[in-house]
This record gives C-alpha cells, sequence and structure tokens, in this order.
C-alpha cells in the first residue's frame, strides 16, 4: 500500500476514526487533524498545562508516534497498540505532536517487527535511523501544519509496510464486519485456511486476528456511546454480537477500566 492507493480495504480503513477517549477528556488542549489518508488516521497536538489525573491509552490497534517538543531536552517514542488500558507519561508545561496511523497499519520506516512494537512504548532513535534531527526540528516548529508537513516529507515514501493480500482482505472485513468475526467465513473470504490466515495476519500486524476483532470492536462501542445520545446498552450488545450484557461489560471493562455504563456517565459529564 501507498499513499496513492485507493483500495476498498484503505477507503474502510480511512474512515474508520479510533477514539482516544481520555486525551480529550483529561487534557487541557487537545488539537486533531484528520490526515484523509489511507495509511494515517490523524495528526495531534497537545499541550500539557497540568496533569489533575492520569492520562489513559485504550486499546485503539494503532501505532502512534509521539513527539515531546521540550526545548530543553526534546525526544520522541513509537507506541505500539495497548491490550489494555495504560497510563500515557506525560510532562506538565510541555507541548506534544503525535501521529496516529491507522488500525493494523505498520511505519515502513521502523526498524522492528510488528510483534515486538505491540503493547510497547520505545525510543523513537533506537527504531528509526539517523532522524535525531527531525525530533529537534518537529520540536522547534510553532505550528500542527509545519509539524505535518515535516513528517510527510521526510517519510512520505516509507509510510507503511506492505501487507498481503490476505491479510488486507482480512482487515477490510473485520472493519466492515464490525461485529464477532467467525474464521469460516475468513476462509470463504480469502480461499485459505484457517492456519494460513492466522499466520499472515499475525506477521504484518503483530496481533492475532481475535485479539485486532476485539479491539476494534470495543471501539465501535466507544463511537456508538460519543455519538449516540438515547444508547439501550442492551441494543449496543446485540448490535456489536456480543453473546449478552456479561460479555460486553467484562470486554469494554479490560480494555478501558470501567464499565460500559460508568463510561458513559463519566464522558457525559
Amino acid at each position: 500500500m501507498d499513499m496513492s492507493s485507493c483500495t476498498k480495504a484503505g477507503e474502510q480503513l480511512a474512515r474508520f476514526y479510533c477514539e482516544q477517549p481520555f486525551f480529550k477528556k483529561r487534557i487541557h488542549s487537545y488539537q486533531r487533524c484528520d490526515a484523509f489518508s489511507h495509511i494515517i488516521s490523524e495528526f495531534y497536538r497537545l499541550d500539557i498545562s497540568n496533569i489533575e489525573y492520569p492520562v489513559l491509552a485504550v486499546p485503539d490497534g494503532c501505532i502512534d508516534i509521539l513527539f515531546e517538543c521540550s526545548p530543553q531536552q526534546p525526544q520522541a517514542r513509537i507506541c505500539g497498540s495497548t491490550l489494555n488500558s495504560q497510563v500515557v507519561p506525560l510532562k506538565e508545561n510541555t507541548p506534544y505532536f503525535g501521529i496516529r496511523f491507522l488500525p493494523g497499519i505498520i511505519p515502513n520506516f521502523i526498524e522492528v517487527s510488528s510483534e515486538e512494537i505491540l503493547n510497547q512504548c520505545l525510543n523513537f532513535n533506537e527504531l528509526v535511523s539517523n532522524k535525531n534531527w527531525l525530533i529537534e526540528k518537529i520540536s522547534s516548529e510553532g505550528s500542527i501544519d509545519q509539524q505535518i508537513n515535516l513528517f510527510l516529507n521526510t517519510f512520505s515514501e516509507r509510510l507503511s509496510r506492505k501487507f498481503s493480500t490476505t491479510t488486507q482482505e482480512v482487515l477490510h472485513f473485520i472493519i466492515t464486519q464490525n461485529n464477532e468475526i467467525k474464521i469460516k467465513d475468513l476462509e470463504r473470504l480469502t480461499g485459505y485456511c484457517s492456519r494460513h490466515i492466522q499466520r499472515m495476519f499475525k506477521h504484518d500486524v503483530g496481533m492475532s486476528i481475535k485479539t485486532f476483532a476485539c479491539i476494534i470492536r470495543f471501539q465501535s462501542a466507544i463511537q456508538a456511546m460519543n455519538t449516540s445520545k438515547n444508547l439501550k446498552l442492551s441494543d449496543l450488545t446485540y448490535d456489536l454480537g456480543y453473546n449478552d450484557q456479561a460479555h460486553f461489560h467484562k470486554e469494554f471493562k479490560k480494555f478501558s477500566q470501567m464499565s460500559p455504563s460508568d463510561f458513559i456517565k463519566y464522558f457525559k459529564n
């Protein structure tokens, strides 16, 4: 895949927006810019004045690159998708610039396997060769537009690793289905056996199909909660293919540290 490609999978992924709700709720200034890309979900800027409560990152299936734009000691880190909610270490009185890739996308310029970045936050300079100058340059820029241009001009030819056709089809199916995923359906879709599909997907994306599908379903639940005014959790449980409300409650709390009802109350206030 590249920036000019327009596959069905790319189009569907580009329309799927992954939420980090605690960023918006607990950070004083959160500015985001849609990337309108088949590879990058969004660019964002965080301005931290004070941190009253820990900022949590919830599972989203995405890789983030976060530049800490400190005048004294700029640095950057590359973070794979978490597998449960985790505290994001942020410093007060420090601006941040971030890039969030679309679910399942692995940048081609990082020198690490897809499995090694999962649930990890690693030093940018250890994964990207000879780019310390970029950290300093991005950190010195005053606007998010300038930071975006710098990043894209540097990595435009290496934004995404190539996926197997099988993985592209599975990614597209999971995003489109937005429900419980059955391996038999994937076998019919791709024409391959379960073992081959699982092996290719984990090699390309870094996690199992089941884990990725659960994360996307969790993200779909968050989106529904944030956009629907009179949402019934019983309806959402059915729509997203959970076995019952107990199953929904357990999986949602595993990913967010909150029950669905507590989540709605917290973010509506």
